[in-house]
């Protein structure tokens, strides 16, 4: 046992730090399943995706207000039950975040309300991913999507698709950047390659968990750089606007995104498919939605600030209208919800939908159909 006493004290220690860690880690992911997810990875071909075939519970941030939502992923990376051979008039639900839906039950979310009314006459396939903008969800059309064989595509842009590089990491302008392109068509990414700190946040419950506290002490203690020339609080406020206060930088970043909007509504013809177009209204527009969410960073706005999507908006019609493209007025049915109901259609913090809001996107879209196909 003399050899003992010629290692340093730090190196015997070495394997009860390891235990520690790991014990540490276990007991992480068993009190807190929500840190051991890693349920989005980087993806070749559609820039980022769900893992295909996990399950997992999105919990709620404090003072959300909604329920656990479990969330079961098929094997293609599409959440619910893999879809099933075609029978019906079948529409194609694609977009970000509000259609991924993981705060709200599987059977709450628009889509399914949608199946449950339209049985034996239409049916919907939804699918949505956190941060999607028209270029990924391109990508996936190419390489999924159309194989599913839709009739209609509704595509659900969001206003943060149109931020510039130096606004948002996660927009279609670095998507469109990142993209290998064949005939036209984004089939790939080239993607960088991840730092060690972002192979231990996919892979780590401890280091997720540090990586919240550090975000949270930012959030109490520095807050949002509101001197900072282009921010996302400063961009949303500008999209808002009519087109001729917008810099030549946002106007490009813009029409690039809406351009490819084109190219998807060419290849949905090549394949017999209607496109039909959306924009998410977004919890800004009103002082009673998202009070908590609006004063956090990155927006750091007064609880019942508002701002429209007016500019942007207007804007989208514009040229939606231009390629013969069909625009489904989601904003008009947010706007009647509110005005002849008090009731709250977005999570307080999240700011995505809750099941209220599932409910008014799903009667818009029974009415909007409806219409339709008459």
């Amino acid at each position: 046992m003399n050899f003992l006493r010629n290692i340093p004290i730090p190196i015997i220690f070495i394997p009860l730090y390891i235990a520690i860690l790991l014990c540490a880690e276990c007991g992480l992911r068993k009190l807190n399943p929500d840190l051991a997810a890693n349920n989005v990875v980087p993806d070749p071909l559609f820039h980022h995706a769900y893992k295909p075939n996990i399950t997992f519970t999105t919990f709620p941030k404090k003072n959300d207000g909604f329920l656990p939502a479990k969330n079961v992923i098929n094997s293609m990376g599409m959440r619910g039950p893999l879809p099933k051979e075609k029978e019906h008039t079948r529409v194609l639900l694609l977009g970000d975040s509000f259609v991924q839906a993981d705060e709200v039950n599987f059977e709450d979310t628009f889509g399914q309300l949608l199946n449950q009314h339209f049985q034996n006459r239409m049916e919907f396939v939804s699918h949505g991913m956190v941060s999607w903008s028209p270029t990924p969800e391109f990508s996936w059309l190419h390489h999924q999507g159309f194989s599913l064989q839709p009739d209609h595509i509704v595509l659900f842009l969001c206003i943060n698709d149109f931020f510039g590089p130096d606004i948002f990491h996660q927009t279609d302008a670095v998507y469109r950047e990142q993209a290998i392109y064949k005939n036209g068509i984004p089939v790939a990414y080239d993607l960088p390659e991840p730092t060690w700190s972002k192979t231990l946040l996919m892979h780590s419950a401890i280091a997720r968990l540090t990586h919240q506290l550090y975000y949270k002490f930012q959030q109490t203690f520095k807050g949002a750089d509101s001197d900072a020339p282009f921010n996302i609080a400063t961009e949303t406020i500008i999209l808002s606007l009519k087109k001729t206060h917008w810099s030549d930088k946002t106007q490009k970043n813009v029409i690039e995104t809406l351009d490819v909007v084109r190219s998807i509504k060419k290849a949905s013809i090549r394949f017999g498919i209607t496109l039909h177009v959306t924009l998410v209204p977004l919890p800004f527009f009103w002082p009673d939605e998202a009070v908590t969410g609006k004063a956090l960073p990155p927006y750091n706005w007064p609880s019942n600030f508002t701002v429209s999507q007016n500019g942007i908006e207007e804007y989208i019609r514009g040229y939606i209208d231009n390629l013969g493209v069909n625009w489904i007025d989601l904003q008009y049915s947010f706007t009647k919800a509110k005005t002849e109901s008090i009731i709250k259609l977005y999570n307080e913090v999240d700011g995505h939908w809750n099941t209220n809001g599932h409910q008014v996107v799903y009667q818009s879209l029974v009415d909007y159909f409806d219409f339709y196909n008459k």
